[in-house]
């Protein structure tokens, strides 16, 4: 009961920071002040869905879900880092913030009681402009629908080569590539993005990044997507705006749902590819 009760108290507070008036440290206060304070004392992640914690700090992280939509989990790294513009995530030997995201996405399904189609699901970072939170974190939650449309019409005219996307998207000018590979790891998308447009960490501030899993002729593949603050009126490179967080893009579930025993499969997946974390 007080175990209840205590978790309860836990997920109050982390409504109230993460709430629309958040204070801009409130992910950090959340995953240190929380998260990590509940696990060194009782080996709970909670409210954290997981906590990451290799011997060298700066590769671990922390997931959350959002309490206010559930579809929506936030990695957070576990090292104090302001954002895109880090100059942890320039150095050799970083950790792949993106590659993790998107082996997490099984917590999506197993919310969702069922498989979710890869191309159904985006992960993106915001600018220091576009962003609520001075602590680096990374969201993955499902596509809007008409994002993914449009993307899927322009994937003939995306190459290896960053160029811009034919259309402008939801309003503001955007470039993409594709990357070639199935899975997420070793991607970096933000390190990409640098190189092309020869950016230092702190002009990268001014640019979001998002990596959409699709096909290229039946073909599993990313695009990865920039956009910078400025390129267009009112465009503050916050591309968190191409994500839906209630995931409407998404149907019922069938009614034999996500089993336990996917579920399960799913997490080993995960597990098999990074080390022991402790986690719910």
């Amino acid at each position: 009961m007080r175990l209840r009760m205590f978790r309860g108290l836990m997920l109050s507070a982390m409504a109230l920071l993460l709430g629309g008036c958040a204070r801009s440290d409130a992910l950090w206060m959340v995953t240190q002040d929380l998260c990590m304070t509940n696990y060194h004392l009782r080996r709970d992640s909670a409210p954290c869905q997981q906590i990451y914690q290799p011997q060298r700090k700066e590769q671990g992280f922390s997931v959350l879900q959002n309490p206010r939509y559930l579809y929506h989990f936030i990695l957070v790294p576990n090292l104090a880092m302001s954002g895109i513009e880090s100059i942890a995530l320039s150095r050799e030997g970083r950790t792949d913030y993106f590659g993790y995201a998107w082996l997490m996405r099984y917590r999506l399904m197993a919310v969702y009681g069922a498989d979710v189609p890869d191309d159904k699901l985006g992960m993106v970072i915001n600018s220091a402009w576009g962003r609520s939170q001075n602590q680096l974190h990374i969201h993955l939650t499902c596509l809007r629908e008409d994002v993914r449309r449009q993307l899927q019409a322009e994937r003939p005219y995306i190459s290896e080569q960053w160029r811009p996307l034919p259309d402008r998207l939801l309003n503001h000018t955007y470039y993409a590539r594709r990357v070639m590979q199935p899975a997420a790891m070793g991607i970096y998308p933000i390190a990409s993005v640098a190189r092309h447009f020869h950016l230092s960490p702190p002009q990268l501030a001014e640019y979001g990044v998002a990596l959409i899993p699709t096909t290229f002729s039946g073909e599993k593949g990313f695009i990865l997507l920039t956009t910078r603050r400025g390129w267009d009126k009112g465009n503050r490179a916050s591309v968190e705006s191409l994500l839906d967080k209630r995931c409407e893009i998404l149907t019922a579930p069938p009614a034999s749902g996500f089993t336990l025993t996917r579920a399960a499969a799913a997490q080993s997946r995960y597990t098999s590819a990074t080390p022991p974390a402790a986690g719910r």
